[in-house]
């Protein structure tokens, strides 16, 4: 017989106690059951309609069903997961829209059509306007404002003509005074919206423009001086007048006046429009006695002594006119023309006290000269040298490769004694051209014609 003690026996009967408290307790324990869902819906029919922008209600009750999952879908998309679904549709056309509810027990679904139809409705930013009052140069700014409706084709007209297909018009300018009618039409596949008023232009501020707008004019005496003053807006009931010094010499809007002596003078326009806007504009007028005028150069002899010749290789000699086409159609001109390819400025002088004895010429009473100047392709920019100051001219030259008028003034009238130094082979900023090849910017020669004294403004 085996014998067990004491302590074995114990922990046998601890351990029977265990097993039995464990199965108890796995009586007493339920299982999971879920409730299959179910539920009642606020809308009994499957098939809705509703239009472009309009919101439509869903709801559900759940009346059973435990640990449920909620969802609305429009065409797939979940779009909310509570028992109440809103949702506002923008487009025209067939949705579906799909209830889901389910848990581990299964799930319920419902399915609604939703057809959706287009709507039309706009207004514009004018509103119920018929005239609105714009300024001349301004442009015009109106809106098409869609409340409702999808693809809208938008449609602005101006006296009959289509002007922009945007629903924001504003790239027409009102440049006439007067009444334009504007239209609009705008529609969708289900409607349409047209409308026409009346847009009335006022004049802009008073804006002038003058033919010379020149602050010194040059002229010689007994020259008639044309100016026009025309007034690009606001011109209505415009009322002109011109004046020399405190004389009205004129009331049209051209001005034709002859300056029959020599001096300086303030010339002045004012005008003023039917809603008493004026403008004024002056002008000093230079008027220079006529001048001495040396034009015959068609035999050698023209050349004597009134030249300082050598100055430059070969210098100055005559030639034949390059270009009779323009305003010099003489046959034989003077050519400055200088050999090689150094840098220089070709100059020449002109001996005052020479011409003055051989051509019976008072050059104490002038001050300034002019000639004709063919520069060709180049870009020269002749200056003339007198008491050591080298002067531009009065105008740019014009480089236009015909015969130009080129005039130089000074500060004092000449003294015989002295000289002009001609330096047609000059750069803009007064150096010497550079050293190169003879081309067609760079021929190295000019030609010049009909020099005249001219003079002083008293």
């Amino acid at each position: 017989m085996i014998k067990t003690n004491k302590a074995m026996k114990v922990r046998c009967f601890a351990t029977i106690l265990a097993i039995a408290s464990l199965i108890a307790c796995r009586q007493e324990v339920a299982p999971l059951v879920h409730t299959a869902p179910a539920a009642l819906f606020s809308r009994g029919e499957e098939s809705v309609t509703a239009r472009v922008g309009e919101k439509v209600s869903f709801d559900v009750t759940i009346e059973a069903g435990d640990r449920l999952s909620l969802g609305w879908y429009v065409n797939d998309v979940l779009e909310a997961s509570t028992p109440h679904f809103e949702y506002v549709f923008q487009k025209a056309g067939s949705y579906t829209v799909r209830f889901l509810a389910r848990n581990g027990a299964g799930e319920l679904s419902k399915t609604y059509q939703v057809n959706v139809s287009d709507v039309f409705s706009v207004h514009l930013s004018t509103k119920d306007s018929t005239l609105i009052k714009r300024t001349q140069l301004q442009t015009l700014k109106v809106r098409a404002i869609v409340d409702s409706g999808a693809e809208v084709a938008h449609e602005w007209k101006v006296d009959g003509k289509v002007e922009s297909t945007e629903a924001y018009f504003n790239s027409f300018v009102l440049q006439e005074v007067r009444n334009y009618t504007v239209s609009y039409r705008g529609q969708n596949a289900v409607g349409s919206f047209s409308k026409e008023f009346t847009v009335e232009v006022e004049e802009t501020q008073l804006t002038m423009r003058y033919s010379n707008t020149d602050q010194l004019i040059n002229i010689a005496e007994g020259t008639v001086l044309s100016i026009t003053a025309e007034a690009v807006y606001g011109g209505s009931g415009l009322v002109s007048s011109w004046t020399v010094g405190e004389d009205v010499v004129g009331t049209e809007a051209t001005l034709n006046y002859k300056f029959t002596q020599a001096g300086e003078y303030v010339l002045s326009y004012h005008g003023k429009n039917a809603k008493g806007e004026t403008a004024e504009r002056s002008w000093t007028v230079s008027v220079y006695s006529l001048g001495h005028l040396l034009e015959d150069f068609e035999g050698a002899s023209a050349l004597g002594s009134w030249w300082t010749l050598g100055r430059n290789q070969p210098g100055i000699q005559l030639a034949d006119n390059p270009d009779k086409s323009g305003i010099n159609t003489s046959d034989k001109v003077m050519s400055d023309s200088v050999n090689g390819t150094n840098s220089t400025s070709g100059y020449f002088d002109l001996n005052l006290s020479t011409v003055a004895a051989n051509k019976d010429y008072d050059l104490t009473q002038c001050n300034g000269i002019r000639f004709k100047i063919h520069l060709g392709k180049s870009n020269y920019w002749p200056r003339v040298e007198y008491s050591g100051t080298k002067y531009e001219p009065v105008k740019a030259p014009q480089h236009n490769n015909s015969w130009e008028v080129l005039e130089y003034r000074f500060p004092k009238n000449f003294e015989t004694g002295k000289k002009l130094t001609f330096r047609p082979l000059y750069q803009k900023d007064g150096t010497n051209i550079p050293a190169g090849a003879v081309s067609d910017e760079n021929p190295r020669i000019v030609y010049i014609d009909d020099i005249e004294f001219l003079g002083s403004n008293l």
